[in-house]
C-alpha cells in the first residue's frame, strides 16, 4: 500500500472515529434532556395525583359516617397519596422498574390491569367527547356551531311499511 493510500485510510478512520464520538455525545445529551424532562413531568403528575387524592379525601370527610362510599373514598385517597409520594421519590425510572417487576411476577394481573386501564381511558375519552359535543355552542362535526339543538343536517328518514 502506498503512503498516500495509508494516509487517506487514516484520515477516513479519524473522521469516522470523530463522527462516532459526536454521535455518542449527542445521544448522551438527548438522554440527559429526556431524563430531566421526565423528572419534571413526573413531579407534575405526582402533584396532580396528590390534588386528586386531596379532593377524594375531602369527599370522604364530608360523607355520612355510615356511608360505604366514605370508606372507599378514604382508601382511594390514601392510595393516591402513596402513589404521589412514590412518584416523587422514585421518579419515572422507579415507576417503570416497579411495573416491570410486577409484570414479571404476575403477568396475568398485569395484562388484566392494562386492559382495564385501557378500557377506563377509552370510556373517559368517549365521555369527554360526548360532554364537549353536548356543551352549548359546541362545534359540530363539520366545524361550525350546531343549531337546532344539535340535530345533524341531512335528509329525513322515512320508514317504509314492510311488504
Amino acid at each position: 500500500m502506498t503512503q498516500a493510500a495509508r494516509s487517506g485510510t487514516e484520515r477516513v478512520r479519524g473522521t469516522a472515529d470523530e463522527a462516532r464520538g459526536q454521535a455518542r455525545a449527542a445521544a448522551a445529551e438527548l438522554r440527559g434532556r429526556f431524563a430531566e424532562e421526565a423528572g419534571v413531568q413526573a413531579r407534575g403528575a405526582a402533584g396532580a395525583v396528590r390534588r386528586w387524592a386531596d379532593d377524594i379525601a375531602g369527599l370522604a370527610e364530608n360523607a355520612p359516617g355510615d356511608s360505604p362510599a366514605r370508606g372507599l373514598a378514604a382508601r382511594a385517597a390514601e392510595t393516591g397519596h402513596r402513589a404521589a409520594d412514590r412518584l416523587d421519590q422514585r421518579g419515572v425510572d422507579g415507576l417503570v422498574d416497579e411495573l416491570r417487576d410486577f409484570a414479571r411476577r404476575r403477568p396475568a394481573a398485569f395484562i388484566g390491569g392494562a386492559a382495564l386501564a385501557g378500557f377506563a381511558v377509552g370510556r373517559l375519552v368517549r365521555a369527554g367527547r360526548a360532554a364537549a359535543a353536548d356543551a352549548p355552542g359546541a362545534a359540530g362535526r363539520d366545524g361550525g356551531a350546531q343549531r337546532d339543538g344539535g340535530a345533524q343536517p341531512g335528509p329525513k328518514r322515512v320508514e317504509r311499511p314492510e311488504v
